[in-house]
Protein backbone atom coordinates (compact mmCIF):
# COMPACT_ATOMS: atom_id res chain seq x y z
CA UNK A 1 0.00 0.00 0.00
CA UNK A 2 1.68 3.11 -0.96
CA UNK A 3 0.92 6.64 1.60
CA UNK A 4 1.06 9.83 0.45
CA UNK A 5 4.24 10.05 0.11
CA UNK A 6 6.76 8.05 -1.83
CA UNK A 7 7.37 5.44 1.21
CA UNK A 8 5.96 2.05 0.38
CA UNK A 9 4.20 0.30 3.09
CA UNK A 10 2.83 -3.22 2.75
CA UNK A 11 -0.42 -4.11 4.92
CA UNK A 12 -1.34 -2.30 8.68
CA UNK A 13 -0.91 -2.84 12.35
CA UNK A 14 -2.00 -6.33 13.69
CA UNK A 15 -4.28 -4.35 16.63
CA UNK A 16 -6.09 -6.55 18.88
CA UNK A 17 -9.94 -6.87 17.76
CA UNK A 18 -7.96 -7.13 13.63
CA UNK A 19 -5.65 -10.12 15.48
CA UNK A 20 -8.66 -11.69 17.30
CA UNK A 21 -10.67 -11.53 14.06
CA UNK A 22 -8.11 -13.18 12.06
CA UNK A 23 -7.57 -16.04 14.44
CA UNK A 24 -11.70 -16.60 14.83
CA UNK A 25 -12.22 -16.97 11.15
CA UNK A 26 -8.96 -19.25 10.57
CA UNK A 27 -10.09 -21.53 13.73
CA UNK A 28 -14.09 -21.49 12.36
CA UNK A 29 -12.72 -22.47 8.65
CA UNK A 30 -10.49 -25.48 10.06
CA UNK A 31 -13.34 -26.26 11.59
CA UNK A 32 -15.68 -25.82 8.29
CA UNK A 33 -12.76 -27.66 6.19
CA UNK A 34 -12.94 -31.21 8.69
CA UNK A 35 -16.32 -31.33 9.33
CA UNK A 36 -16.84 -30.91 5.74
CA UNK A 37 -14.81 -34.35 5.10
CA UNK A 38 -17.90 -35.96 6.91
CA UNK A 39 -20.85 -33.58 6.74
CA UNK A 40 -20.41 -31.81 3.21
CA UNK A 41 -22.67 -28.32 3.66
CA UNK A 42 -23.78 -29.01 7.12
CA UNK A 43 -21.91 -25.83 8.24
CA UNK A 44 -22.60 -23.99 5.70
CA UNK A 45 -26.44 -24.58 5.42
CA UNK A 46 -26.79 -24.33 9.66
CA UNK A 47 -24.39 -20.88 9.95
CA UNK A 48 -24.66 -19.58 6.82
CA UNK A 49 -27.36 -17.11 5.79
CA UNK A 50 -29.76 -18.65 3.64
CA UNK A 51 -33.80 -17.98 3.23
CA UNK A 52 -35.06 -21.25 4.22
CA UNK A 53 -32.53 -21.38 7.51
CA UNK A 54 -33.12 -17.97 8.40
CA UNK A 55 -36.89 -16.82 7.66
CA UNK A 56 -38.28 -19.88 7.42
CA UNK A 57 -36.70 -22.23 10.45
CA UNK A 58 -35.98 -19.20 12.25
CA UNK A 59 -32.54 -19.90 12.36
CA UNK A 60 -31.65 -15.98 13.35
CA UNK A 61 -28.11 -16.86 14.46
CA UNK A 62 -27.59 -16.83 10.71
CA UNK A 63 -27.28 -13.05 10.63
CA UNK A 64 -24.46 -12.90 13.06
CA UNK A 65 -22.56 -16.52 11.97
CA UNK A 66 -22.22 -16.15 8.56
CA UNK A 67 -19.70 -13.49 8.35
CA UNK A 68 -16.95 -15.93 10.21
CA UNK A 69 -17.64 -18.65 7.27
CA UNK A 70 -15.80 -19.10 4.43
CA UNK A 71 -16.39 -20.91 0.93
CA UNK A 72 -12.01 -22.06 0.27
CA UNK A 73 -8.46 -21.37 0.81
CA UNK A 74 -8.85 -18.04 -1.54
CA UNK A 75 -12.01 -16.83 0.06
CA UNK A 76 -10.70 -16.01 3.18
CA UNK A 77 -7.13 -15.17 1.84
CA UNK A 78 -8.22 -12.72 0.39
CA UNK A 79 -10.49 -11.56 3.11
CA UNK A 80 -7.97 -11.52 5.64
CA UNK A 81 -5.31 -9.60 3.89
CA UNK A 82 -7.76 -7.11 3.29
CA UNK A 83 -8.56 -6.98 7.23
CA UNK A 84 -4.55 -6.66 7.51
CA UNK A 85 -4.44 -4.03 4.94
CA UNK A 86 -7.41 -1.72 6.23
CA UNK A 87 -8.52 -2.77 9.11
CA UNK A 88 -5.50 -1.98 11.94
CA UNK A 89 -5.60 2.28 11.52
CA UNK A 90 -8.65 2.38 11.61
CA UNK A 91 -9.05 0.75 15.30
CA UNK A 92 -6.08 2.73 16.09
CA UNK A 93 -7.76 5.72 15.63
CA UNK A 94 -11.22 4.80 16.73
CA UNK A 95 -10.23 2.16 19.69
CA UNK A 96 -10.89 -1.34 20.05
CA UNK A 97 -14.34 -1.17 21.25
CA UNK A 98 -15.98 1.46 18.88
CA UNK A 99 -14.02 -0.91 15.54
CA UNK A 100 -15.27 -3.93 17.27
CA UNK A 101 -18.96 -2.74 17.13
CA UNK A 102 -18.49 -1.10 13.53
CA UNK A 103 -17.66 -4.75 12.28
CA UNK A 104 -20.61 -6.68 13.99
CA UNK A 105 -22.80 -3.46 12.75
CA UNK A 106 -22.13 -3.86 9.25
CA UNK A 107 -21.60 -7.22 8.44
CA UNK A 108 -25.21 -7.88 10.31
CA UNK A 109 -26.48 -4.76 8.29
CA UNK A 110 -25.00 -6.33 5.25
CA UNK A 111 -26.11 -9.81 6.33
CA UNK A 112 -29.96 -8.20 6.57
CA UNK A 113 -29.43 -6.94 2.63
CA UNK A 114 -28.56 -10.03 2.15
CA UNK A 115 -31.33 -11.53 3.53
CA UNK A 116 -34.07 -9.60 1.41
CA UNK A 117 -32.36 -10.56 -1.44
CA UNK A 118 -32.56 -14.34 -0.79
CA UNK A 119 -36.47 -13.91 -0.12
CA UNK A 120 -36.50 -12.10 -4.00
CA UNK A 121 -34.41 -15.31 -5.22
CA UNK A 122 -36.31 -17.80 -3.45
CA UNK A 123 -39.74 -16.71 -4.25
CA UNK A 124 -38.88 -16.17 -7.77
CA UNK A 125 -35.97 -18.79 -8.53
CA UNK A 126 -36.39 -20.99 -6.04
CA UNK A 127 -32.76 -20.55 -4.92
CA UNK A 128 -31.57 -21.47 -1.57
CA UNK A 129 -27.72 -21.12 -1.58
CA UNK A 130 -26.06 -19.99 1.72
CA UNK A 131 -24.09 -16.81 2.14
CA UNK A 132 -20.82 -16.80 3.78
CA UNK A 133 -17.81 -14.25 4.06
CA UNK A 134 -17.09 -11.58 6.19
CA UNK A 135 -16.64 -9.51 2.50
CA UNK A 136 -19.31 -7.14 3.66
CA UNK A 137 -18.04 -6.05 6.70
CA UNK A 138 -15.18 -5.64 4.89
CA UNK A 139 -16.61 -3.55 2.62
CA UNK A 140 -17.49 -1.21 5.08
CA UNK A 141 -13.94 -1.45 6.61
CA UNK A 142 -12.90 0.15 3.06
CA UNK A 143 -15.31 2.59 3.10
CA UNK A 144 -14.29 3.98 6.23
CA UNK A 145 -10.58 4.04 5.73
CA UNK A 146 -11.51 5.86 2.55
CA UNK A 147 -13.67 8.28 3.90
CA UNK A 148 -10.74 8.71 7.00
CA UNK A 149 -7.84 8.63 4.27
CA UNK A 150 -9.50 9.62 0.66
CA UNK A 151 -6.15 10.48 -0.87
CA UNK A 152 -3.62 7.43 -0.02
CA UNK A 153 -2.86 5.30 -2.77
CA UNK A 154 -2.59 1.14 -2.75
CA UNK A 155 -1.64 -0.72 -5.98
CA UNK A 156 -4.45 -2.76 -7.26
CA UNK A 157 -3.29 -6.90 -7.49
CA UNK A 158 -2.14 -8.03 -10.45
CA UNK A 159 -2.55 -4.46 -12.49
CA UNK A 160 0.30 -2.74 -9.99
CA UNK A 161 -1.61 0.24 -10.76
CA UNK A 162 -1.71 2.65 -7.94
CA UNK A 163 -5.04 4.25 -7.22
CA UNK A 164 -6.09 6.54 -4.49
CA UNK A 165 -8.75 4.93 -2.07
CA UNK A 166 -11.43 7.47 -2.36
CA UNK A 167 -11.74 5.82 -6.22
CA UNK A 168 -10.83 2.68 -5.27
CA UNK A 169 -14.40 2.64 -3.11
CA UNK A 170 -16.35 4.38 -5.78
CA UNK A 171 -15.24 1.58 -8.21
CA UNK A 172 -15.77 -1.51 -6.01
CA UNK A 173 -19.32 0.51 -4.80
CA UNK A 174 -20.29 0.92 -8.34
CA UNK A 175 -19.08 -3.33 -9.20
CA UNK A 176 -21.34 -4.25 -6.06
CA UNK A 177 -24.32 -1.86 -7.33
CA UNK A 178 -24.91 -3.38 -10.56
CA UNK A 179 -23.78 -6.96 -9.19
CA UNK A 180 -26.73 -6.51 -6.62
CA UNK A 181 -29.40 -5.88 -9.81
CA UNK A 182 -27.97 -8.61 -11.78
CA UNK A 183 -28.41 -10.68 -8.46
CA UNK A 184 -31.85 -9.87 -8.36
CA UNK A 185 -32.62 -10.53 -11.94
CA UNK A 186 -31.34 -14.02 -11.51
CA UNK A 187 -27.85 -13.48 -13.46
CA UNK A 188 -25.33 -12.96 -11.04
CA UNK A 189 -22.51 -15.56 -9.98
CA UNK A 190 -21.43 -17.17 -6.69
CA UNK A 191 -20.14 -13.14 -4.95
CA UNK A 192 -22.60 -11.87 -2.93
CA UNK A 193 -22.62 -8.58 -4.82
CA UNK A 194 -25.88 -7.33 -2.21
CA UNK A 195 -23.84 -8.25 0.85
CA UNK A 196 -20.74 -6.01 -0.70
CA UNK A 197 -23.19 -3.83 -1.12
CA UNK A 198 -25.01 -3.92 2.20
CA UNK A 199 -21.94 -3.30 3.96
CA UNK A 200 -20.71 -0.09 2.65
CA UNK A 201 -24.72 0.97 3.01
CA UNK A 202 -24.53 -0.25 6.41
CA UNK A 203 -21.06 1.30 7.47
CA UNK A 204 -21.93 5.19 6.09
CA UNK A 205 -25.01 4.78 8.10
CA UNK A 206 -23.17 4.17 10.83
CA UNK A 207 -20.17 6.68 10.18
CA UNK A 208 -22.55 9.24 10.36
CA UNK A 209 -24.92 8.22 13.28
CA UNK A 210 -22.29 7.14 15.64
CA UNK A 211 -19.12 8.19 14.91
CA UNK A 212 -19.20 11.70 12.99
CA UNK A 213 -22.36 12.61 15.31
CA UNK A 214 -20.84 11.96 18.76
CA UNK A 215 -17.95 14.16 17.79
CA UNK A 216 -20.41 17.11 17.05
CA UNK A 217 -22.01 16.63 20.25
CA UNK A 218 -19.37 16.21 22.17
CA UNK A 219 -17.99 19.81 20.85
CA UNK A 220 -21.45 21.30 21.01
CA UNK A 221 -21.61 19.93 25.28
CA UNK A 222 -17.91 21.78 25.71
CA UNK A 223 -19.02 24.56 24.56
CA UNK A 224 -22.39 24.59 26.21
CA UNK A 225 -20.64 23.86 29.37
CA UNK A 226 -17.84 26.76 28.81
CA UNK A 227 -19.96 28.69 28.34
CA UNK A 228 -22.72 28.03 31.70
CA UNK A 229 -18.76 27.96 33.48
CA UNK A 230 -18.29 31.73 31.94
CA UNK A 231 -21.72 32.98 33.22
CA UNK A 232 -20.94 31.28 36.33
CA UNK A 233 -17.76 32.69 36.69
CA UNK A 234 -19.00 36.42 35.52
CA UNK A 235 -21.53 36.46 38.21
CA UNK A 236 -19.17 35.41 41.13
CA UNK A 237 -17.08 38.06 39.63
CA UNK A 238 -19.64 40.59 39.77
CA UNK A 239 -20.86 39.61 43.41
CA UNK A 240 -17.40 39.52 44.44
CA UNK A 241 -17.01 43.11 42.90
CA UNK A 242 -19.82 44.44 44.83
CA UNK A 243 -18.99 43.03 48.22
CA UNK A 244 -15.63 45.07 47.92
CA UNK A 245 -17.31 48.22 46.72
CA UNK A 246 -19.54 47.51 50.02
CA UNK A 247 -16.49 47.82 52.01
CA UNK A 248 -14.89 50.52 50.81
CA UNK A 249 -17.91 52.46 51.32
CA UNK A 250 -18.54 50.80 54.73
CA UNK A 251 -14.72 51.29 55.77
CA UNK A 252 -15.37 55.40 54.58
CA UNK A 253 -18.71 55.35 57.04
CA UNK A 254 -16.94 53.72 60.02
CA UNK A 255 -14.07 55.93 59.72
CA UNK A 256 -15.95 59.43 59.44
CA UNK A 257 -18.40 58.39 62.31
CA UNK A 258 -15.66 56.86 64.37
CA UNK A 259 -13.79 60.85 64.12
CA UNK A 260 -17.09 62.19 64.90
CA UNK A 261 -17.22 60.17 68.41
CA UNK A 262 -13.66 60.58 69.16
CA UNK A 263 -14.54 64.53 68.72
CA UNK A 264 -18.18 64.22 70.38
CA UNK A 265 -18.64 61.20 71.92
CA UNK A 266 -21.09 58.65 71.40
CA UNK A 267 -24.37 60.53 71.68
CA UNK A 268 -23.56 62.62 68.83
CA UNK A 269 -24.43 60.57 66.45
CA UNK A 270 -27.94 60.83 65.07
CA UNK A 271 -30.26 57.77 64.53
CA UNK A 272 -29.32 57.76 61.00
CA UNK A 273 -25.55 57.49 62.10
CA UNK A 274 -25.84 54.65 64.54
CA UNK A 275 -28.22 52.97 61.62
CA UNK A 276 -25.40 53.48 58.88
CA UNK A 277 -22.82 52.76 61.85
CA UNK A 278 -24.47 49.35 61.92
CA UNK A 279 -24.83 48.68 58.37
CA UNK A 280 -21.14 49.05 57.86
CA UNK A 281 -19.95 46.97 60.32
CA UNK A 282 -21.91 44.65 59.67
CA UNK A 283 -20.64 44.90 55.88
CA UNK A 284 -17.14 45.42 56.79
CA UNK A 285 -16.95 42.50 58.91
CA UNK A 286 -19.39 40.13 57.35
CA UNK A 287 -17.64 36.81 58.13
CA UNK A 288 -15.73 36.43 61.16
CA UNK A 289 -13.65 34.42 59.34
CA UNK A 290 -13.06 36.62 56.44
CA UNK A 291 -9.61 37.76 55.65
CA UNK A 292 -9.60 41.27 55.40
CA UNK A 293 -6.97 43.01 53.19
Amino acid sequence: MLGQTSNIRIGGPITPVVKNLMIINGVVFLIQEIAGMFYPNLIEYTFGLNHVGFALEFKFWQIFTYMFLHGGWLHIIFNMIGLWMFAGELEQLWGSKLFLRYYIFSGIGAGLFIAVMNYITYSYYHINTPTIGASGALYAILLAYGMTWPDRKVIIFPLFIPIKIKYMVLIFGSISFFGALSAASGTAGNISHIGHLGGIISGFIYIIVRIKRPIRSVENKSKKINFISSAFKKARIKKKKKEIESRIQAKKIIDELLEKIARRGMSSLTPQEKSDLEWARKHYYPNGNDILH
